[in-house]
Order: structure tokens, then C-alpha cells, then sequence
């Protein structure tokens, strides 16, 4: 079964644009962002009763991202969306999906133990973000600050770290 969702997660990442295949890339970043929990493990996960998958802004991501997880489980635990607008609602969060807009708008402190945080915000991995969204010859390629996913006691399996770039904030290290 883990082969088989690698297989399909890997296929999904591969379609490009230049291949004559056309792809929506609000849809790709949806499937990556609920896909996502398959390859990531919270430190406070063996207590938990949901995985609230949160977002903070309004995009079409964000509309996708709603659909797609109606009824989700990861591990055989249930995936909620929720909506956030303040602090508190965010430190009930396990995933947070921020709008660019709201990457740019927001106050709210993303820097919280065992959350990971993901945007398509321009040199969101680079700053404060883990994961961000950029399209390179016509894919959509996750960036991975592994700094900041370390320091926020996330472990994130080699099959994700396979596909992504990976960036290292403190010492400006680019890794393909």
C-alpha cells in the first residue's frame, strides 16, 4: 500500500507542463498540502485525536484544499479544515497553510512546536515558513527549510526530502 501511494505521490509530482500535460498548479499545491501528513510525523502525535489542517487567508488553494479533505484520514486519524483568523484557533493547528496574501498581512506567530507551516509566498522557506511552493519549468517543487522544520521538532520522511529542494537558512546552503 505504501508503495503504491509513493508511486502515485511521485507520478503526481512529475507532471509537467513541457510534457504536454496540463496541470492546474492551485490543484497540485492542494494534493501536495493534504499528501503532505502521509510523510510527516508530529512530535505530539500519538496524542492526538484529529489532525487540524489550518489555513489562514482565502485563496482557490484553500477552497481545493476544503474539498479534498472532506472525510481524510492520515495513520487512521481524521483530517480536519479549519479556518483560522487568531493566535489561539492557531495553537490548536498541527498544519497551516498561509495565503500569500496573508504571509504579508498577518500577526500571528507561526513559530509554534509541532507546526508545520506551508505557503506559496515568495521566500517563505527562506524566512519563517518550512515548506513553500515554486514553480520551476512548468512543475510545482516543494521548498524545504530543514532548519526550521528542526526546530520545530517536526520529522519529515526521505521520500518528501526526495522530491524537494532543500534550504538551510544559517548557512545560505541551497541543496538540489
Amino acid at each position: 500500500m505504501k508503495r503504491v501511494l509513493l508511486s502515485a505521490f511521485s507520478l503526481l509530482m512529475c507532471m509537467s507542463a513541457s510534457a504536454g500535460i496540463t496541470f492546474n498548479p492551485d490543484k497540485v499545491k492542494a494534493v501536495y498540502i493534504v499528501r503532505f501528513a502521509n510523510f510527516i510525523h508530529w512530535p505530539q502525535e500519538s496524542s492526538l485525536k484529529q489532525i487540524n489542517y489550518c489555513v489562514v487567508g482565502n485563496n482557490q488553494v484553500t477552497n481545493l484544499l476544503e474539498s479534498i479533505l472532506v472525510q481524510h484520514q492520515v495513520r487512521n486519524i481524521p483530517v480536519v479544515f479549519r479556518q483560522v483568523n487568531d493566535q489561539q484557533e492557531l495553537e490548536d493547528c498541527q498544519l497551516v497553510y498561509l495565503t500569500p496574501e496573508s504571509c504579508r498581512n498577518s500577526e500571528l506567530n507561526i513559530d509554534l512546536q509541532g507546526l508545520v507551516t506551508v505557503s506559496d509566498d515568495r521566500a517563505f522557506a527562506e524566512s519563517m515558513g518550512m515548506v513553500e511552493f515554486r514553480e520551476k519549468s512548468g512543475r510545482i517543487v516543494p521548498v524545504i527549510n530543514v532548519d526550521n522544520v528542526a526546530k520545530n521538532n517536526i520529522t519529515i520522511r526521505s521520500q518528501l526530502l526526495r522530491i524537494s529542494k532543500i534550504i538551510s537558512t544559517p548557512q545560505g546552503v541551497e541543496y538540489d
